[in-house]
């Protein structure tokens, strides 16, 4: 028992501190104390350094020997080979998903409902600028997704290889603009559900997640201490 609740706890503690850099309370480029970290967390420093080096095979952290902890700047190579996986995915959950909902006129409506629901918290959001809570509506859209046809398992694995892609994400989307765009087209997505469009609805997502070098490029320019510097010469190419 004893061990299960210490591996849940370790779990915890790095999620917790995932969380904090996937949604940038933790910087790109920031120095990561282990003593604050456990002063913090109101842990021991084990269980910290345990999760700092899953954080590095995640590519989140970068761990230099005698020197120090720091937050992993964005790497443009990565984030896209991230990028590429979840569209890889993504693309196929939704379109079984659609499938699925579209054989049965009532699942549609029940999960058509959901989807807005969502999307009321959303707009409430844009309208009140409160884009954090946004970001984790948006997060969440996707996933119901997954969840439709018993893929949660899937989503998880997904989550777990793509923290710098969502780190990008929420860049991205601290810009109203952004933002806006984003809630509408999971708007059309969902009309196009209703509408028993399944081709509209996957080239909306297409879309979704085709923009992503040009949003790249650009935060790039307006955020360089984020990023390596091989992804700024890139940039300049």
């Amino acid at each position: 028992m004893n061990g299960k609740y210490d591996q849940r706890a370790r779990t915890s503690i790095y999620e917790t501190i995932r969380g904090r850099i996937e949604n940038l309370y933790y910087e790109p480029g920031s120095e990561l104390s282990i003593a604050e970290l456990t002063q913090d967390l109101g842990v021991s420093r084990s269980p910290v350094r345990d999760a700092l080096l899953r954080l590095e095979r995640d590519k989140l952290i970068d761990i230099y020997p005698q020197r120090g902890t720091w937050v992993a700047k964005l790497d443009v190579e990565n984030i896209m080979q991230e990028r590429f996986l979840r569209l890889s995915v993504e693309e196929n959950v939704f379109r079984k998903c659609i499938d699925a909902v579209l054989e049965d006129e009532e699942r549609k409506i029940r999960f058509s409902s959901r989807l807005r629901a969502n999307l009321v918290q959303q707009k409430a959001c844009l309208s009140l600028n409160d884009i954090r809570t946004f970001l984790d509506l948006d997060v969440e859209f996707h996933r119901m997704f997954y969840i439709e046809i018993g893929f949660e398992r899937i989503y998880k694995i997904v989550e777990a290889h793509t923290g710098n892609e969502r780190r990008i994400r929420i860049l991205n989307n601290m810009n109203q603009v952004a933002a806006q765009a984003v809630y509408e087209e999971h708007l059309a997505m969902t009309d196009a559900i209703d509408n028993a469009d399944s081709g509209r609805a996957l080239e909306i997502l297409a879309h979704h997640f085709s923009k992503l070098k040009d949003e790249v490029d650009e935060l790039v320019r307006l955020h360089p201490s984020y990023f390596t510097d091989e992804s700024k010469r890139k940039e300049k190419e």
